[in-house]
């Protein structure tokens, strides 16, 4: 896009009526929360005086953003916290339309991949090698969003962005996180100089053009090179994947990067013949599994969802009048075979299913059944009804030989507002005796759809 079309672009994107719809799209359901305190519904109730503001303020280049609220997340108890940052609802609403500037500015460099397409992709490569001739050489990038020069990332947006585009980004990255307890006498106590935050609509976006300079190159070498996020991957000959592996890193240390030593957790340079990890998959030659910490965080997410089903379903009712317990049940075991078989949109597979569909060995699916619905009958009022529940080892040959035949929820069949209408009821989302518009039936179809398929995404990523 030239000059004037990026400008174009940004004013459209940033009208009162586009935020708005965005909102009601996107984010009238979210039950996130920001310094504010505002959920989805509550911030509905000013909605219109704050986007009509916040537009104002973006096309004339003002904008602030409120700090964002800290939020950590514990991958294990030898792992630090990892810090997130969570913004306001009105300002998840700038950082999309933000993030669709980025994507148009910068259409190539600010692509990203899923796992499951990076992994798919490396067992396609894995099973065409010599064994006998080919090593593997891994690298770990070092606490990578948090290391980012924002500077050398200014420059690279600078240089093609509109102008407001590039202070909205500017103004993005150096907004301080801040705990629940935060006075804003302190807020400078928590500024950081370096780093990107995490968990924001346009953080992966901007890493990844930050290292597209690094990815190009990489691929122009004589090995398969394969990054996700600060995991990288090199095959080839031994001599050419110690060179690569030695190019990456003064390429890394170039973008004020560095990269872990070669270690038994972090990195690796041996013959492919012996087996190495990459994602959280373990590659055997031909066999690809996972670790049983991977199956164990499954189960232990499965059975919090049946847990909170038996504690919390009263609570449910009495706040969805319009719901029996038959019908709580019935939309709890739909939604919870839904996070078992997982779900297509956009032709694009998603959650747990898509993590497992790339495994050779199919033996942990069946274990995985066997514990789930152990589980799933202690539940007393969910245990007559354990043969509708789905399992992983039918799920993973379905979403692969057979993913328009029902068995897994494809969303991309959804297209008449009476369809969506009987889905919602089903699920308890509305009341089916409400009268609503076919745009505000298709408005909370897409709303619910977008939550659902970004709980499976977390699902998934839970895994790498």
């Amino acid at each position: 896009m030239n000059a004037i079309d990026l400008n174009v672009a940004f004013e459209v994107l940033f009208a009162q009526e586009q935020l708005l719809e965005q909102f009601h799209r996107r984010h009238i359901d979210s039950r996130s929360r920001g310094l504010d305190r505002h959920d989805g519904k509550s911030f509905a109730a000013v909605v219109d005086f704050e986007l009509t503001i916040a537009s104002k303020k973006c096309l004339s280049g003002e904008y602030k953003f409120t700090p964002y609220l800290e939020g950590l997340k514990v991958k294990d108890r030898f792992s630090p916290p990892r810090l997130i940052s969570i913004p306001t609802i009105r300002d998840r609403v700038v950082l999309g339309q933000l993030n669709k500037v980025i994507k148009l500015t910068y259409p190539n460099e600010s692509r990203t991949h899923l796992a499951t397409e990076v992994v798919n992709r490396l067992s396609e490569t894995v099973k065409s090698l010599d064994l006998d001739v080919t090593w593997t050489s891994g690298r770990d990038i070092k606490t990578f969003y948090d290391s980012i020069n924002r500077t050398k990332l200014q420059k690279i947006i600078a240089s093609k962005a509109d102008r407001r585009a590039v202070a909205l980004v500017y103004r993005a990255i150096n907004t301080p996180t801040v705990p629940k307890t935060y006075r804003a006498i302190d807020k400078n106590k928590y500024r950081q100089e370096i780093g990107i935050p995490q968990g924001l609509p346009i953080s992966n976006s901007l890493a990844a053009i930050y290292l597209y300079g690094v990815d190009e190159p990489m691929r122009q070498m004589p090995i398969d090179y394969f990054r996700f996020v600060d995991d990288v991957l090199l095959i080839g000959s031994e001599t050419e994947t110690a060179k690569a592996a030695r190019s990456f890193a003064a390429r890394i240390r170039a973008r004020g990067l560095a990269i872990h030593k070669t270690g038994p957790k972090k990195g690796h340079h041996s013959p492919i013949s012996i087996p190495f990890s990459y994602l959280g998959y373990i590659f055997d030659k031909s066999k690809v599994t996972v670790r049983e910490s991977t199956v164990e965080r499954l189960l232990q997410s499965l059975a919090s969802k049946i847990t909170d089903y038996k504690h919390n379903s009263e609570r449910i009712l009495q706040r969805k009048q319009f719901l029996t317990k038959d019908s709580l049940r019935d939309a709890f075991i739909d939604e919870l075979n839904e996070r078992i078989s997982g779900a297509i949109s956009g032709k694009r597979r998603y959650g747990w299913i898509a993590y497992f569909s790339q495994i050779t060995d199919h033996s942990i699916l069946f274990r995985i059944d066997a514990a789930i619905k152990s589980i799933f009958l202690r539940v007393g009022d969910l245990a007559p009804h354990a043969g509708s529940l789905k399992r992983f080892g039918r799920a993973i040959f379905e979403i692969r030989f057979r993913p328009n035949d029902g068995y897994v929820r494809n969303y991309d069949k959804f297209e008449t507002h009476i369809q969506m209408l009987n889905f919602l009821v089903f699920r308890g989302e509305v009341d089916g005796a409400v009268a609503l518009t076919a745009e505000q039936i298709i408005a909370r179809f897409e709303a619910y759809k977008e939550r659902q398929l970004t709980a499976m995404l977390a699902d998934e990523a839970a895994m790498y």
